[in-house]
């Protein structure tokens, strides 16, 4: 039997919750005790377990009456019902500091008219005994569909109790254990259904499971591609915010919603400045347009179309870069220590810009199971150091940070005379004590790895760079810029600071994993050969063994498997050997100048040995 479809109205009211005024929180209310995300997610699949109950009771009054009107009438008022409850936790949420407006069901109707046509394919609901079978099916199918919700609900209100996850796998086991009970009992023997327990259970489990995935993964995200969004004035956590490039032009970024409850933030590179020549030369990204669509990128960990990719099904925010501080600086300044007569004004609000991204990432992915913090370049700055960030925004998550080709190799001069441009120690976290310590007492990157390594022991930190990580926009040649006292053309002849910033990045990595390793265990470096300056969007990340090394993507596959406290045995230190072989499409001098030179049908770098 064909069962009716003319219920597609339902989901156009699903997707209206947000938009029903309900009355205000009196404002002498108390705020909720717990973290008001969780708590509003609690509620809305609280809410949901109930939405999911009747309409599948509907489904089932169906089969016994065969009234398609009334159906879709219960349909209907489940759907109003919901909506306008959702309508009332987001108020409640709203008062307590949180905008959890995004999290909505989509259309569950389709996932509903599965189970009913997976229940009632062959059955004769003219026939009283069959039209029974499906109904009491159905009817079993509404109560697991409600449980596993509702157990949802219980472990949501504190994901971080002890206990809370092995409650929740306990309480969907006996729902599941329920309904195949169910099913035998309303099948036995006259029951021509071709559904098996395990068909229908697949079916109810795809409908709870994909109200959940709406709760938790906005559908306002989108439906797998990448979505622009504007980045607009906005207050956020006592705060105002304006975000904009270093031009001043309008600021956007992307995001995409992927299949599985994981979430990658990933920071966009582009350079740097940080005085009048280096900014009115242009040596980093002055905006943002549809060429930085991540939308537009087929290679390396962008390609999600890779099997071999790990995050090819995770949700994805990401930060375009245009501010050229690095993402952490807060400044507007009128640059004019080249040239007075004509100052150079810049916009550094890369922390404006990446905390607007934030609030729009913590508004629509509520509570991923895991977040994948990186960055490449500038960008790998940008997730080193709002990686701690956003362990305030999903503290239930499980979190890996990578940094890509941003080692921080620095002088202590450029910290101490051009690193203040951007208002960068401001943003600084004051509930993490020293962090502020490191730019000033000599101990940089590795001092500041040391201390959220150790403030953070649950989650895993890693560096990755070339050896000899080149080009002008590489970090030799910010490197050498610096030690040439900010001449530009100490970027413009980089190769000259390769060996000093192998030596450099070398000692810092080393240094910074053995001081870990004493202590939390939770820090590894990959030092790859050649001179490529970042790896992400590279399909040398699938390939690439030169030394003797594992592919990235093993490593990183490893560095996801490493469990707090437990470090898988493939996520180890790395260091290629030989380093100094220069792979394909690595930047080299043209032509080929020390340390760079010919040595049979490869170019490698050669640095002097120390005496």
């Amino acid at each position: 039997m064909i069962v009716s479809r003319s219920v597609a109205h339902v989901s156009m009211i699903l997707a209206l919750g947000a938009a029903i005024v309900c009355p205000a929180v009196p404002a002498d209310a108390k705020k909720s005790k717990g973290d008001p995300t969780s708590l509003c997610l609690s509620a809305k699949e609280k809410q949901a377990a109930r939405f999911c109950a009747a309409a599948l009771s509907a489904w089932s009054k169906f089969d016994l009456k065969g009234d398609a009107s009334k159906r879709d009438a219960a349909l209907t008022r489940a759907s109003t019902k919901l909506a306008g409850a959702f309508a009332a936790i987001e108020v409640k949420a709203k008062h307590d500091g949180v905008d959890c407006s995004a999290s909505f069901v989509s259309s569950a109707t389709g996932a509903f008219t599965a189970v009913a046509d997976t229940v009632n394919a062959g059955l004769d609901l003219g026939s009283k005994d069959q039209a029974k079978c499906g109904s009491k099916i159905l009817k079993a199918a509404a109560l697991e569909c409600q449980a596993r919700l509702l157990a949802e609900s219980g472990f949501r209100k504190d994901p971080t109790k002890s206990g809370a996850s092995d409650k929740r796998l306990g309480a969907v086991t006996k729902a599941q254990q329920k309904f195949a009970a169910g099913f035998a009992k309303a099948k036995g023997s006259t029951c021509p259904t071709p559904a098996t327990a395990e068909s229908a259970q697949a079916q109810v489990d795809a409908a709870s499971e994909g109200i959940l995935f709406d709760l938790v993964a906005s559908p306002a995200a989108g439906d797998g591609s990448f979505i622009t969004i504007d980045g607009v004035k906005t207050t956020y956590e006592g705060r105002d915010y304006d975000p904009k490039c270093v031009d001043g032009s309008p600021y956007k970024f992307f995001a995409r919603r992927g299949t599985v409850n994981k979430l990658v933030m990933y920071y966009q590179g582009g350079g740097a400045c940080w005085e009048q020549t280096t900014c009115s030369l242009h040596t980093c990204d002055q905006s943002v347009d549809d060429s930085d669509n991540p939308a537009n990128r087929h290679s390396g960990f962008a390609d999600l179309t890779n099997p071999a990719n790990p995050f090819r099904d995770w949700n994805i925010v990401f930060v375009s870069y245009c501010s050229c501080d690095i993402h952490f600086g807060d400044a507007a300044r009128d640059y004019a220590n080249a040239n007075p007569a004509a100052p150079y004004h810049v916009e550094h609000r890369g922390f404006e810009n990446a905390k607007v991204v934030e609030k729009w990432a913590r508004e629509h992915f509520f509570a991923p199971d895991e977040v994948f913090v990186a960055g490449s370049s500038a960008g790998a700055y940008g997730a080193w150091f709002h990686g701690p960030l956003l362990h305030r925004v999903w503290p239930q998550a499980h979190f890996n940070v990578l940094a890509d080709a941003g080692n921080g190799v620095v002088t202590q001069s450029f910290l101490d005379n051009f690193f203040p441009n951007w208002n960068f120690e401001a943003n600084l976290p004051t509930d993490i004590p020293g962090l502020a310590d490191v730019l000033h007492n000599g101990t940089g990157i590795p001092g500041y790895t040391k201390l959220i390594a150790h403030q953070f022991p649950n989650t895993n930190w890693a560096h990755y760079a070339t050896a000899f990580d080149g080009s002008s926009g590489g970090q030799t040649g910010f490197y050498n810029l610096m030690l040439h006292n900010n001449d530009v053309a100490g970027a413009l002849t980089w190769w000259e600071g390769s060996c000093a910033f192998r030596d450099q990045m070398r000692k810092q990595a080393i240094d910074t994993a053995t001081a870990i390793d004493a202590a939390d265990k939770n820090y590894r470096y990959y030092i790859g050969s050649g001179s490529r300056h970042t790896m992400y969007g590279s399909d040398k990340v699938y390939n690439d063994t030169t030394g003797g090394v594992p592919t990235l993507v093993d490593w990183l596959d490893a560095m996801l498997a490493s469990k707090p406290g437990a470090p898988s045995a493939a996520w180890t230190n790395v260091e290629a050997n030989p380093e100094n072989i220069v792979l394909a499409g690595d930047p080299v001098p043209n032509p080929l100048t020390a340390p760079f030179e010919q040595s049979g049908p490869d170019v490698v770098i050669n640095c002097p040995v120390a005496p």
